[in-house]
Formats: structure tokens, C-alpha cells, sequence
């Protein structure tokens, strides 16, 4: 009795994490063009770092297709739609956290450390995507879509002095 109940609440939570995954669409209401990624590093150590990726976007229908988000190299940030010299372009600024360590209460006293927060984890990535390759996410409708960009180039960093 108990192999038949936990053969059956194994197959239940295997089927319901297939539904969580995220389908790819290979019929976007869009084109996608050259796509690059550059990496950036700012004048001042407060600037930070970052990754810059760019994905020119045409015959995009303008109604009810609004960009979302990209995930890239393990990342994910919002993606902007812009104009440039009339070619839309969708770009997603990766920004590397600043190594700033959050302040911590060390004592032999647990009771002191008790206002220190707990570390948060990492969420885990949901696309499984080599170096060159990324994933965008946009709303048709009420409907969330993701599409897969292959062969990004990458170009030279760029630094700002």
C-alpha cells in the first residue's frame, strides 16, 4: 500500500513540473536580425560591470506584442524596445551585482545575530542555453511566448574611462 501511494505521488509531481516549463515558439510575430552582446566596464568602481545585448527586431505587429524579458548566460533582466536611426531594437542590460558584502552581526552570543538576514539563493535558471544562444520572452495578447536566439556575436568590451 505504501509503494502504490508513493509510485503515485512521484508520477503526480513529475507530470505537474512539465507543465511549469517554458515553451519555445518557433512562430514569432516578429523577425529577429544580428543579434550581439557586448560586455561594458564603467569608469568609477560604483559603476560596476555589465553585458549588453542587442537584438534588432523587424515586421514586428505592433499590436498586442509587447517585448519582456531575456535570459542570457545565466541572467535575466527587462528588455527595452527602442528606435534607433528607424530600426527597432530590443536591448537588455545585464548589470553584475557589486561585491559589497551585507553587514553581519559576528558574536559568541547567538542572540546578538539575530537581526542578520539570511542569504538569499539563487533561483535556478529555467532554459538550458550555450554561450551563444539566448531566450526572450514576450506577451502576445495575455499570453506569455518565448522564442531562442542562436549564434550571438560577441564584441569588444567596452570601457569606460
Amino acid at each position: 500500500m505504501r509503494l502504490t501511494t508513493y509510485v503515485f505521488v512521484t508520477i503526480l509531481f513529475s507530470l505537474s513540473a512539465c507543465s511549469s516549463q517554458k515553451k519555445l515558439t518557433n512562430d514569432p510575430p516578429f523577425e529577429v536580425g544580428k543579434t550581439t552582446c557586448q560586455k561594458w566596464v564603467g569608469g568609477l568602481a560604483e559603476s560596476g560591470t555589465g553585458m549588453l545585448l542587442e537584438i534588432p527586431i523587424s515586421n514586428m505587429a505592433t499590436d498586442g506584442v509587447v517585448m519582456h524579458q531575456a535570459y542570457f548566460r545565466g541572467m535575466v533582466t527587462n528588455l527595452n524596445l527602442e528606435n534607433h536611426e528607424g530600426q527597432k531594437i530590443a536591448k537588455a542590460n545585464f548589470m553584475n551585482k557589486k561585491n559589497q558584502k551585507p553587514d553581519m552581526i559576528m558574536s559568541g552570543n547567538s542572540l546578538d545575530e539575530v537581526g542578520n538576514q539570511a542569504p538569499k539563493q539563487k533561483e535556478k535558471f529555467p532554459f538550458d542555453l550555450s554561450p551563444d544562444q539566448c531566450v526572450i520572452s514576450y506577451m502576445e495578447g495575455n499570453t506569455v511566448k518565448y522564442i531562442k536566439i542562436q549564434g550571438i556575436k560577441e564584441k569588444r568590451p567596452l570601457i569606460y574611462q
